[in-house]
């Protein structure tokens, strides 16, 4: 655990909690398991992170990884096989080909047993399948209890299909500043069977640098098109928000009111 603590106590964020740096080892079936706890907590008062043997998750608890700074970089390597205690918030940021295998040693090996809420946000603009992430993100999905948000990839058809598959039961689902290739109309139906997602992001995924729904309105007229496909998300949806998405709010709802989607809040309409 000494290089763990001295990767942390040498980083230059600021506001860093570490409650707990715990290393412990339980004998199942025979296997040895490592886990460990950090917390990088926004708040400056001590915060008390939840019994690692407890399923409920601590109300407070943050963790930020920005995979591109020197110091995240030295955490993630210090890992290697420790597993995050439950926490409420994981971040994942600056995300980008070059620390792949830091990336997917780290959700192979140290992804917590359970989260509330997950963001994986890309350097830039990748596919979110080229270095086999969506394979990794799609087994620990389960994982993941209220909110997964993903930013700043590029996403087409058959993985937009995979994703929303595999975050089906999460309550909000957030594609930030994507570029979605939705050049005809996805079939979501089994893809988004027993679907609970209340609210879905896609703020900047329309924009001109971007999917640019402006002049490819059809595009943003089949994807909601795949989605009113599902029954159950007809069901389940109740807010969709279309900040800078190069659509108007009229346009919009009356896309959504044509596919059965009449009930559901369109935001931030141009």
């Amino acid at each position: 655990m000494e290089n763990l603590t001295e990767a942390i106590e040498e980083g230059n964020i600021k506001k860093i909690s570490l409650e707990k740096s715990v290393l412990s080892k339980t004998k199942n079936q025979g296997v040895t398991t490592c886990q460990s706890i950090l917390y990088k907590v926004l708040q400056d008062e001590e915060i008390e992170p939840s019994d690692p043997d407890s399923e409920e998750v601590s109300r407070s608890s943050h963790l930020y990884i920005w995979v591109d700074e020197i110091w995240d970089e030295k955490l993630l390597r210090s890992l290697k096989c420790l597993k995050v205690f439950d926490i409420d918030c994981l971040y994942l940021d600056e995300i980008g080909s070059k620390n792949r295998r830091l990336v997917l040693n780290f959700l192979q090996s140290s992804f917590p047993t359970r989260i509330k809420d997950l963001s994986f946000w890309s350097s830039g603009k990748m596919d979110l399948e080229r270095p086999n992430y969506l394979n990794s993100l799609t087994r620990l999905s389960s994982k993941v209890v209220r909110e997964a948000s993903f930013r700043d990839f590029s996403i087409g058809l058959p993985q937009l299909k995979r994703l929303v598959a595999a975050f089906r039961h999460v309550r909000t689902l957030v594609l930030r500043n994507c570029r979605l290739s939705i050049l005809s109309v996805p079939d979501l139906s089994k893809a988004l069977k027993n679907c609970q997602i209340q609210k879905i992001d896609l703020l900047g995924s329309g924009s001109l640098i971007k999917s640019d729904w402006e002049n490819n309105f059809d595009e943003f007229e089949n994807l909601v098109q795949g989605l009113a496909g599902s029954p159950d998300l007809r069901l389940s949806l109740e807010q969709v928000d279309v900040s800078n998405c190069g659509v108007t709010q009229n346009k919009a709802e009356q896309v959504f009111e044509e596919n059965q989607l009449g009930g559901v809040n369109i935001i931030g309409g141009k």
